[in-house]
């Protein structure tokens, strides 16, 4: 008899429980339980002017089929959206390529970023050539036009009123356009390609920095590129789109604040960027204030660290927090007023899901319409390619990190406090919140608070999923074939980021929507904004839907009648079958001199799920108001027309409360 089957014989118990914890192995080898430390290979710090001179030719050509695509979709070309699309893959493939391959070095990985990262920024510039179009852009180009016209901080902007409060992309933008004596349209382009520069730049040599290699970090950033909000939000003329670039410098300025000039970095560097952030934008400041205060627990709690150095993580934490919470109190706190409701509402929408009642339908807008079968197909295999760069990453990140992650699970929690690195350790915990964020995004109220959750998470998301990686071939010697199909993984996760944020809306359509945004924004109702201030002058007060409130706040300098700033809903008179006397009272309390009337909201449901900005009645329509509701002024005495060009009517109402 051979030893193998006296074994068996032997010990038959213990190869039963063998074959029974072999799949157990087996999958905690697959997530990186017991994986090899990680070792960088040599990387040099040249640049091959030629293959980034290749890059940028082929990213020209994207862009002028990308400004073909867009321009196809104003006419109306039935596959402009799909073309736009093939354009953007177009153009990300070769720099995820270029970026996979074992010849790279430092300087060329970060160049190669850069000028991908202002490709990217040229398709804001080829979605909206001459003036903003997104909603949020709308309620800072208020707020800037009148910093620009009054030479004053905090006035009134009622579009949002927090929106003053906050003015550090204002501050930038209007400070170029008395410089130089742009438009603060494109003064503001500027900031945000200076600031999308910025971030795509420390957020790579963070990612460096913090794991020593320049192919995880471009990796990370390439990845980082998926997030909803990258492409088209967060390079959007709003207060985000400059705080976000803040909070990637001051994490750059903490990872190099380990040397001998660590005082500067703290003391110097970094109260002046906590604080530009804590007068930019509310959400991200307090975000920073809790990643640093989470760096500091982890120091805190990490054994062999030195008491200096625990306590500049203090100061660093406390550094982080105060400037928000004075800014905060010295504006009056007004955040909780409008940022409440939609949490509060998220989170009950998110909770009941857990009973299997489903708060939206993927894919579907308010409306009715469906996402084609391709967008669908994108984003769930974006979402899946994300949870498995994750799954792939998250154990073999924090064994990086520093945590032991080998051997048996309980002589391993013995040494649970002796990780060397805090940073990679926090960024990979920060990973936690993407799964949150995929809730969110499954229901109305909490749509929005997934979409902001996404920038944040994907900080960790980015080097987790490049780490897991550079983990399976750490030299970067991949074969043309295993590139391909990791840059076309991370081209997926790109273009389902862009969709799940945009989705067939990304582009101008040649038809106008009721109420979508960017695709609601045309000639006809800027041309009227206009008139109103050429011929009746600035500084009247207007009610109208959630479009023509915005052309008439910025393009003609109208006050007008929100919800937020003066608390009547103003919408449910403009809606409303009859002009009954609460309606009137409505917009008597509001103060409205003008009501301005699209004819156009009878032809269909409001895609993006209100005509007007959530008031009472407001997201509880399930049929387009009928003519006839929204042409009754025309039999209410003493009303006049004050503009009418057959769809869009101006009515002044000024003599409205004399009659009654």
């Amino acid at each position: 008899m051979n030893a193998a089957a006296q074994g068996s014989t032997l010990a038959p118990g213990r190869d039963r429980k063998g074959i029974a914890m072999a799949p157990f192995r087996a999958a905690l080898r697959l997530i990186g339980w017991g994986s090899p430390a990680l070792v960088h290979a040599s990387e040099g710090e040249g640049i091959s002017l030629r293959r980034t001179a290749l890059l940028s030719l082929g990213a020209g050509l994207s862009l002028c089929i990308a400004a073909f695509a867009a321009n196809a979709s104003r006419t109306g070309w039935p596959h402009a959206v799909e073309t736009f699309y093939l354009a953007i893959a177009l153009l990300f493939l070769p720099f995820a390529m270029r970026a996979l391959s074992a010849g790279t070095g430092r300087t060329e990985q970060l160049a190669n970023l850069l000028l991908l990262t202002l490709a990217l920024f040229a398709i804001k510039m080829i979605r909206e050539p001459t003036g903003f179009i997104d909603h949020d852009e709308f309620l800072h180009w208020s707020t800037a036009n009148g910093i620009v016209e009054t030479g004053r901080l905090f006035g009134e902007n009622p579009l949002l009123p927090v929106s003053p409060l906050y003015p550090g992309l204002e501050l930038a933008t209007t400070a170029l356009t008395h410089l130089s004596g742009l438009s603060v349209f494109e003064a503001g382009c500027m900031v945000l390609a200076v600031a999308r520069l910025t971030f795509v730049g420390a957020l790579f040599l963070t990612y460096q920095r913090i794991c020593g290699s320049a192919r995880i970090a471009a990796c990370g950033c390439l990845v980082y590129m998926g997030a909803s909000t990258f492409l088209v939000f967060d390079v959007q003329f709003s207060y985000e789109s400059l705080a976000v670039p803040l909070v990637a410098a001051l994490l750059l300025a903490d990872a190099r604040s380990q040397g001998a000039d660590r005082a500067r970095h703290v003391l110097v560097i970094m109260p002046v960027l906590f604080a530009a952030l804590a007068v930019t934008h509310h959400m991200t400041g307090f975000f920073a204030a809790i990643l640093f205060s989470g760096l500091a627990v982890l120091e805190l709690l990490r054994r062999g660290v030195s008491g200096k150095a625990r306590i500049w993580a203090f100061v660093t934490a406390a550094l982080s927090v105060t400037p928000p919470l004075l800014w905060s109190h010295y504006v009056g706190n007004p955040t909780t007023g409008y940022l409440g409701p939609v949490v509060e509402s998220g989170v009950r929408e998110a909770l009941s899901m857990l009973t299997m009642s489903m708060g939206r339908v993927p894919f579907v807008s308010e409306d009715g319409s469906v996402a084609p079968m391709w967008q669908r197909l994108v984003t769930v295999g974006s979402v899946g390619l994300t949870c498995l760069g994750l799954l792939l990453g998250f154990v073999r990140a924090l064994s990086m990190a520093g945590l032991p992650m080998r051997g048996r699970l309980p002589d391993a929690l013995s040494g649970i406090r002796d990780w060397g690195n805090s940073r990679l350790l926090l960024l990979t915990l920060v990973t936690l919140a993407f799964p949150l964020s995929i809730v969110f995004r499954l229901t109305r109220s909490g749509w929005e608070i997934g979409n902001r959750i996404g920038p944040f998470s994907f900080l960790g998301v980015g080097i987790v999923a490049a780490v897991a990686v550079a983990f399976f071939r750490p030299d970067g010697g991949y074969g043309s074939v295993r590139r391909t199909v990791l840059a076309v993984g991370a081209l997926c996760v790109l273009v389902g980021g862009i969709i799940s944020s945009q989705g067939p809306r990304i582009l101008v359509p040649a038809e106008f929507q009721v109420s979508a945004d960017s695709a609601s924004v045309g000639p006809m109702g800027i041309s009227f904004a206009s008139w109103t201030k050429e011929w009746i002058g600035p500084g009247h007060v207007f009610a109208a839907d959630r479009i023509n409130r915005l052309l008439l706040a910025t393009y003609g300098r109208q006050q007008v009648a929100t919800s937020l700033q003066d608390g009547v809903d103003t919408g449910q008179a403009i809606l409303a079958p009859t002009l009954a006397d609460p309606d009137v009272a409505r917009l008597r309390t509001g103060g409205v001199e003008y009501v301005t009337v699209d004819r156009r909201l009878s032809t269909g449901l409001p895609v993006v799920g209100v005509y007007f900005d959530g008031g009472a009645n407001d997201n509880s329509y399930r049929r387009p108001p009928t003519p006839a509701a929204l042409m009754k002024f025309d039999e209410a005495p003493r009303v006049g027309r004050a503009f009418d060009d057959g769809y869009i009517v101006t009515y002044d109402i000024r003599r409205l409360d004399a009659q009654r």
